[in-house]
């Protein structure tokens, strides 16, 4: 299965939360070593039967975050079915930048690798789900960059789109809301 690297701003205590669980298996796959070596085997037999416990016993982080993705993706929001993106949408999908939408603090970026299908499912829900809100924001000329100038009346129409918008990371920093890890974690923002 291939995979796909996506990078997304998630909030500060989903990361620490995160770290934490990435430093508790570190913890948990030593002291199995240990008690490996303790039980008899050798430092270099330990660490190897450590190695082919991991991918079941400690999971890469990223595996929690396309798990929690997963079900968010199976709320009745974002399930679809959704016509399949074009080529020119998908190029747009790649294309660097982030989407329109408040300054949200508190917010630190990651890269975490997903597989193809999940990324495109992914892709595709935040393209479909935003495509009404994005053409709008377009036609009423309510997108630019820092020059563009913007009456109250205005504003409140581009908030009001804007806040209909579901980005990639808006996605993920919801699923991990709401079906990431809870492990006890210090809630660092």
């Amino acid at each position: 299965m291939d995979k796909i690297n996506v990078t997304v701003m998630i909030y500060a205590r989903h990361a620490a939360r995160l770290e934490f669980l990435k430093k508790q298996q570190k913890r948990e796959e030593i002291a199995t070593a240990e008690e490996l070596e303790r039980a008899g085997r050798t430092r270099r037999e330990a660490r190897k039967a450590v190695a082919r416990m991991r991918p079941v016993e400690w999971p890469p982080l990223e595996s929690f975050v396309a798990a929690a993705v997963e079900q968010r993706l199976a709320e009745p929001d974002l399930i679809g079915p959704w016509e399949p993106l074009t080529e020119d949408e998908q190029a747009e999908l790649a294309l660097s930048g982030r989407w329109p939408g408040p300054g949200l603090g508190g917010l630190v970026q990651r890269n975490y690798k997903m597989p193809d299908d999940l990324v495109m499912r992914l892709r595709t829900a935040a393209w479909r789900r935003s495509e009404a809100p994005l053409r709008e924001l377009r036609r009423r000329r309510l997108l630019g960059g820092a020059a563009l100038v913007l009456d109250e009346t205005q504003r409140l129409q581009r908030d009001e789109l804007v806040a209909r918008l579901y980005p990639v990371p808006r996605i993920v920093r919801e699923a991990l809301t709401r079906y990431g890890p809870t492990a006890d974690a210090p809630d660092e923002n």
